[in-house]
């Protein structure tokens, strides 16, 4: 199906991914300008740090989002005419994420006082943890409003990249990149509140606190597929770091980002499409899936156009990101470039059917399955291979990871599925 036709089937979606492109546009330019210039100040070897306090901080990101991004989402934009069902969504959501981020504060304090040699990391980090609490970009999503978290999230890039240009030089310690984007995060969630209460008429309160713990309960399953992702998107930079350096770590975060900046190019039709599918597959799953279909051959001729513009200008994108000479990293580059394909095609099934449809299990299958092959492959291919080994994996689990997400579309795609949770 034509791209026209597509995007002119619904003026919502329509405004929500041009509009998504051009914000992401500038969103990209920030990233590859700002991505430099921290390399430049804080070396290979500060960055290796700050990647790898990164990840740590991460888990607890994660654990105040829960799976409220999609399992929140979907419930916002199924019942978004229903005023008093929709506030109490968000209100109810809201406490709960409140709980998990004081849970989520106390910890990471913990653990920079007693494990960490430098403490101020995980201290200011807690900024970051209270402005991603803030940024309810969940609620906007499920309105279909996807445009304002694009342009949220790109006045928080600006707001950092004003930071990092303004205050971080080649003499700064690492903790104060966690200090600047805690302050960029804080700014943004103040003004998405500003933003829900004022335009959407939302209400900013402590809900009910039994019916917040029970949403956690019941949202756990899609919680616990997300964790053991991210775990599995972790466990290479701690076998690189285990095995090599953190330098070596490093190198490879710069290629990942190479193939993560790629993957932002796609993402405004992922997320534009995402409540849009929701609704279709609460109505009628046999059109939903052609829907998804057609979405998908989308994907991939983007994709494909990007892979290829990639492999054309590896030289380039590399030494603007890297001024050393980085023997393989080329190589290391050209196989993320693979993964980066298999990735969007793996993620358009698994967020726009499998999620869609209630299939909790099986996403949490198809997980446990990609941790044990980037384990038990990574370990072999790291030791030996170092971060092209690492490289390998990653492509690897991703084709393991779409295979048996096709599988799952197959046999499913004429089911009945559950849509209410």
């Amino acid at each position: 199906m034509p791209i026209s036709k597509i995007l002119s089937n619904n003026k919502t979606y329509t405004i929500n991914t041009l509009s998504l492109f051009l914000l992401n546009g500038f969103n990209f330019l920030l990233s590859i300008i700002i991505l430099p210039k921290l390399i430049n100040n804080f070396g290979i070897n500060g960055w290796g740090k700050i990647t790898f306090a990164q990840i740590i901080v991460n888990y607890f990101i994660w654990f105040i989002d829960w799976s409220f991004p999609q399992y929140a989402c979907k419930q916002i934009s199924i019942n978004n005419s229903k005023i008093e069902k929709r506030n109490e969504i968000f209100v109810n959501t809201r406490t709960a994420q409140l709980i998990l981020f004081m849970v989520s504060s106390t910890l990471i304090v913990f653990y920079g006082l007693i494990f960490s040699q430098n403490k101020l990391i995980f201290i200011y980090s807690v900024l970051i943890l209270f402005g991603n609490f803030l940024q309810s970009y969940w609620y906007l999503n499920g309105k279909e409003k996807i445009y304002e978290t694009a342009f949220f999230q790109l006045l928080n890039r600006l707001i950092f990249a004003l930071f990092v240009f303004k205050f971080i030089t080649k003499d700064s310690d690492v903790s104060i990149y966690f200090f600047y984007f805690g302050i960029s995060n804080i700014v943004t969630g103040i003004l998405v509140n500003l933003r829900i209460v004022f335009k959407y008429k939302e209400s900013i309160k402590i809900g009910n606190i039994k019916r917040s713990i029970k949403l956690i309960k019941n949202s756990f399953m899609l919680f616990n597929s997300s964790i053991i992702g991210n775990i599995t998107n972790s466990s290479i930079p701690f076998l690189i770091v285990s095995f090599y350096s953190i330098e070596s770590l490093g190198i490879y975060n710069i290629a990942d980002r190479i193939k993560n900046i790629s993957i932002q190019i796609i993402n405004p039709l992922s997320n534009s499409i995402f409540p849009r599918m929701s609704k279709s597959y609460n109505k009628n799953k046999e059109i939903a899936n052609k829907k998804l279909i057609n979405f998908i051959f989308l994907i991939i001729t983007l994709g494909s156009l990007i892979f290829i513009l990639l492999n054309s200008n590896l030289d380039l994108i590399i030494n603007y990101f890297i001024k050393e000479n980085i023997v393989g990293m080329k190589n290391v580059v050209r196989v993320l470039t693979f993964s980066f394909l298999i990735n969007i095609i793996y993620e358009s099934i698994m967020n726009q059917y499998l999620v869609i449809n209630n299939l909790f299990i099986e996403i949490n299958k198809i997980k446990l399955i990609i941790l044990i092959s980037s384990i038990f492959l990574g370990i072999p291919l790291i030791f030996f291979k170092g971060i092209f080994g690492a490289a390998i994996t990653n492509l690897i689990y991703e084709v393991i990871g779409l295979l048996y997400a096709i599988s799952i579309f197959i046999k499913t795609k004429n089911k009945k599925t559950l849509h209410t949770i």
